[in-house]
């Protein structure tokens, strides 16, 4: 141990030395070592660009992060010593969608590329070993609570721990079920609609420019004001039917009319990339008329007098989602509004659609809505009926509300301690070393007197 040591604080030396060889630019720097993994300088900087610290949040920013990097280490090494599987392919889906993730927060593939002054492909081989690690520390994790419960006395104990004053405080939440019936598009607005596609590809075939006649025609509103350019994405981002008109497309070559759910569309081949392609498209939507409207708004009456026995063939709620609801997310929940935050069902006021806040605030519990106008995000349109399921009032946290998210704040704070009892048992064994500029951080003291 003593000669990896010296072998490892040599190293270390080394690159201290190379990384002050130019005063002023830093080529990179070991910061921290576990064993023989080592932490970079370039590693800590990379993240806090990632996660997009401000400047005033980055000194103790970097103190979070390494905390949580040396942690990461110390289970990737237990992972490797326990032979947990990892393969190629989780680790290329996890790097896919995590890029996919901050390529949508950033608006586009080219507005993410020039914040970081480099191409998707260097992104990805900057992070390919941090996304590995990440997985195999989260394995390792399971493995040492995957086990752990917590019994109705521990939530108790947790929560009368907690200093009345700083008890959490809910806004009102709610509980709210729904029924969607999309308005069904008749043959002549969908003629009518492949036959302007049909329009269109002519005028482009003849030579009029791809990006002025998206901009002008197309009813894809995240794409239309950049031309139809759609960025640089990883095979299987569209649904199958553009996915398999787009591959099989040259360079700049204009395709035959494409027809998926969300309409007709006309694609152009911008770049390829192996698997990764961008593609520039003009979308066409056949649009419901007012008869196929008032359609979806009869069939939502008599629905929902069947749901208050008011009709001969009455059905229970969960009934009636399951034969006519045609929202596929909230049909699997048995009805319910997804919470998009946590991906619960319980959602508190402030993150609920307003147009669903505005009906049910005043409903009582266990009442239907009417039939209300409803758009999906693809642009579908159609009615639904709303059902509110529970309403809590706006309060303190408590045992008899909220017990579930107590329970779930108790598992985690347990999961933690015995997280820390093995880092104590397990960087007893292990080599740390952290640099001298990180010693103003007092959430890495436990690292050191380990």
């Amino acid at each position: 141990m003593n000669k990896m040591k010296t072998i490892l604080l040599g190293l270390f030396c080394l690159l201290s030395i190379i990384s002050k060889a130019q005063p002023g630019k830093i080529i990179d720097k070991v910061i921290a070592m576990v064993d023989n993994n080592i932490i970079l300088h370039s590693d800590i900087e990379n993240q806090m660009e990632l996660l997009g610290y401000k400047p005033e949040e980055r000194e103790e920013g970097r103190c979070q992060l390494l905390d949580q990097m040396l942690v990461n280490k110390l289970l990737v090494a237990q992972a490797i010593k326990d032979s947990i599987p990892m393969s190629e392919e989780e680790v290329e889906d996890e790097l896919d969608r995590k890029v996919n993730y901050y390529v949508n927060m950033a608006g586009s593939t080219e507005a993410f590329e020039s914040y970081y002054n480099k191409s998707i492909d260097q992104i990805k081989d900057d992070f390919r070993e941090d996304i590995k690690d990440q997985l195999l520390a989260g394995r390792m994790r399971n493995k040492i609570v995957g086990e752990l419960t917590v019994t109705p006395s521990e939530v108790r104990d947790f929560f009368f721990k907690i200093p009345s004053d700083s008890l959490p405080f809910f806004n009102t939440e709610f509980e709210v079920s729904q029924i969607v019936i999309d308005a069904q598009i008749s043959d002549f607005q969908k003629e009518y609609a492949r036959k302007t596609t049909s329009d269109l590809r002519d005028r482009l075939l003849a030579g009029e420019s791809f990006e002025l006649l998206a901009s002008l025609y197309s009813q894809d509103p995240g794409s239309a004001e950049n031309g139809g350019e759609l960025g640089m994405v990883p095979r299987g981002t569209f649904v199958k039917e553009f996915d398999a008109a787009a591959y099989k497309l040259k360079k700049d070559e204009v395709s035959e009319i494409v027809e998926t759910q969300f309409g007709f569309h006309i694609l152009q081949l911008i770049e390829r990339r192996g698997d990764l392609i961008n593609i520039r498209h003009i979308l066409i939507k056949p649009k419901s008329v007012s008869n196929d409207l008032i359609k979806a708004r009869n069939i939502l009456d008599t629905v929902k007098l069947k749901v208050l026995k008011l009709h001969k063939d009455s059905l229970t709620f969960l009934q009636a989602v399951n034969k006519y609801s045609e929202d596929e997310l909230s049909k699997s929940a048995g009805g319910r509004l997804i919470n998009k935050e946590n991906g619960g069902t319980i959602i508190e006021s402030k993150d609920m659609d307003p147009t669903v806040l505005f009906i049910v605030d005043t409903m009582k519990v266990g009442a239907i809505s009417d039939p209300v106008p409803y758009m999906k995000e693809d642009g579908t349109q159609g009615y639904r009926i709303l059902r509110l399921d529970s309403k809590t009032p706006p309060h303190k946290a408590n045992l008899e509300q909220d017990y579930d998210k107590l329970q779930n704040a108790t598992k985690s704070n347990k999961e933690n301690e015995e997280i820390l009892k093995w880092i104590r048992k397990n960087g007893r064994k292990s080599y740390i070393m952290i640099a001298p500029e990180y010693n103003n951080c007092s959430n890495l003291n436990n690292w050191l007197t380990n």
